[in-house]
């Protein structure tokens, strides 16, 4: 019974022709297997190689196995060289990694600076709150001034909306921004920090201390300036619910209906004139006027104290010169159980014979609970002591 061949050699895997019994590659020996359905005794023992596993390489090109073998030779056949399968091409890391590990590189880089600035407290555009839309404002005009510290304050307009998102303290409950104009009438620069001299009083009493403020720290003399003062309120507190508190705790201090038109004469100069008599040192006195208020420039009194400005007359009727010396050695302010010494005065300390009219002021601060006060000049050599009283309504 004729027998078949492999279709390959067992051994390397080459291709076989009919009749051929030795590889041509390998010079192994075929034993031909019997054709496919014809019955072989399990017993018998055949010297033959199985078929080469599927697992095995087959050739990669379809020309390859059915190119027929060339015999040169009576026994030493010639096979065409073996084409092989090109190496798998190594990866390599090209731009587009590079360019996604710089992305990656700034967006750490972004995020870290952002967070860095968090934790200082710094406000960077661009982020948080500044990229979200401002939510409705609604702008109450108010238009108050009172004097602070020598310097006339007008709150201008109360602005009350959910969040601000210029100010990096902003909170989203509510928020209140006042805007207030400074003018500066006196001759000297007055310096003050709204965190520590404003508050607002809220309807249930409790305080609230500024957020954030757009402000110069001080007012040269003669200048104007506008401020911003931002406060976290309740957005169901209502703005002619609140009051402005100005003035430190150690400080007289002046609340202020935030409406307008609030009637704020509790806190203006009271001014009257006495038109006190007085002969001190050989010199007619005549006290001409009387001022109280809660501060000088570039100061607010203390709490519970006030500020008494008296103005005098001088007329010296003697034949030659007198010299009284300073205010501050011998005037005095008695409120109360308080005597007070001056804090200022540019009254003269010498008046020329014959000269009639000459004036000046002398400062006290003093316990504002007294309305009834005496001026008082203490004795000096050659002089007694003077007094006169005088009241504020």
């Amino acid at each position: 019974m004729a027998q078949v061949l492999p279709p390959f050699c067992p051994n390397c895997g080459a291709p076989t022709v009919p009749g051929q019994r030795f590889c041509a590659n390998c010079g192994r020996p075929f034993v031909s297997a019997p054709p496919q359905g014809a019955n072989v005794p399990v017993s018998n023992p055949r010297p033959s190689t199985p078929f080469p596993p599927t697992s095995q390489p087959v050739p990669q090109n379809p020309a390859q196995a059915a190119q027929p073998w060339r015999n040169t030779g009576p026994t030493t056949p010639v096979l065409s060289p073996p084409s092989f399968a090109p190496a798998p091409k190594k990866q390599t890391f090209g731009g587009k990694g590079f360019v996604l590990i710089c992305l990656l590189l700034l967006i750490l880089l972004g995020v870290g600076s952002y967070l860095s600035a968090a934790a200082f407290g710094i406000h960077l555009p661009g982020f948080g709150s500044g990229n979200a839309s401002q939510s409705s404002v609604t702008t109450t005009q108010i238009n108050t001034t009172v004097t602070y510290a020598g310097v006339e304050l007008t709150i201008l307009s109360a602005q009350q909306s959910q969040s601000f998102n210029d100010d990096p303290n902003t909170t989203s409950t509510g928020m209140v921004r006042l805007s207030i104009q400074e003018q500066n009438t006196t001759t000297v620069k007055v310096s003050w920090l709204y965190a520590n001299i404003a508050r607002l009083l809220l309807p249930g009493k409790s305080t609230a201390a500024p957020t954030f403020v757009r402000a110069n720290v001080g007012i040269a003399p003669g200048a104007t300036q506008k401020s911003t003062v931002d406060f976290a309120v309740p957005i169901d507190d209502k703005v002619n619910q609140l009051i402005l508190r100005l003035g430190a705790a150690n400080e007289a201090q002046m609340d202020i209906p935030l409406t307008s038109h609030a009637d704020l004469g509790k806190y203006s100069p009271k001014t009257i004139q006495p038109n006190g008599q007085m002969i001190y040192m050989g010199l007619n006195w005549t006290l001409t006027k009387a001022t109280e208020q809660l501060s000088i420039a570039g100061q607010q009194a203390g709490k519970g104290m006030t500020y008494v400005i008296v103005t005098l007359q001088v007329d010296n009727t003697l034949s030659q010169q007198a010299i009284t010396g300073s205010p501050f050695d011998y005037a005095r302010l008695k409120a109360g159980n308080t005597t007070a010494a001056p804090k200022l005065t540019d009254l003269p300390v010498s008046f020329d014979t014959g000269e009639k009219g000459k004036t000046g002021t002398i400062t006290f601060l003093v316990p504002g609970s007294n309305t009834a006060l005496t001026l008082i000049f203490l004795p000096q050599s050659g002089a007694d002591q003077a007094t006169t009283d005088f009241q504020f309504a």
